[in-house]
């Protein structure tokens, strides 16, 4: 298996393409860092409400987005955004797969740590992950926003009933 297609599916980047990956040093110790595009077709969507809009600008140069850790390497994804001009929202960073809008993580990460911080304690989520505390509030906060958004009966087409005798005299 050839190491683009396994950081595809490490990083979840199986819609975009990856340009280049480098090992860069940081005060922390040694970064992996993969700069990656979103592909051709998903380029020209709002960030906020996914809608196809005209180009506006190249942004302000390359963002980079935390991801989870690739055993005792920090990985981050790196990429030059360009904004749109949305009807709705105005000039707006594009949608990116591997990232919510407004984040500085990815969904991958994002995910984990909303996770982690509904089973474990405060330190343990910001000494697994290598984040600080507020990091986790505003993740918990996105994550809750995007649950909410969803509907999770949505396609639902059959329940089952187990109690046929509910309200005739049982106890419960």
């Amino acid at each position: 298996m050839r190491l683009t297609r396994v950081l595809h599916r490490q990083a979840g980047l199986e819609r975009a393409a990856v340009e280049g990956v480098r090992l860069d040093d940081d005060t922390d110790g040694e970064v992996l860092v993969i700069s990656a595009r979103p592909r051709k077709g998903a380029a020209r969507r709002c960030g906020r409400c996914r809608a196809r809009a005209p180009w506006y600008d190249r942004g302000w140069g390359r963002r980079w987005w935390r991801h989870l850790d690739f055993g005792t390497l920090r990985v981050v994804i790196e990429a030059a955004v360009p904004r749109v001009d949305c009807a709705e929202h105005g000039p707006t960073v594009i949608a990116v797969p591997w990232a919510r809008h407004g984040a500085r993580f990815t969904t991958a990460f994002e995910d984990t740590a909303a996770w982690l911080a509904a089973r474990t304690s405060a330190s343990a989520v910001t000494g697994l992950l290598r984040i600080a505390w507020r990091s986790v509030v505003a993740i918990v906060g996105r994550a809750v926003d995007a649950a909410a958004g969803a509907d999770r009966l949505a396609g639902l087409k059959r329940i089952g009933i187990d109690e046929v005798a509910y309200g005739k005299g049982h106890a419960t």
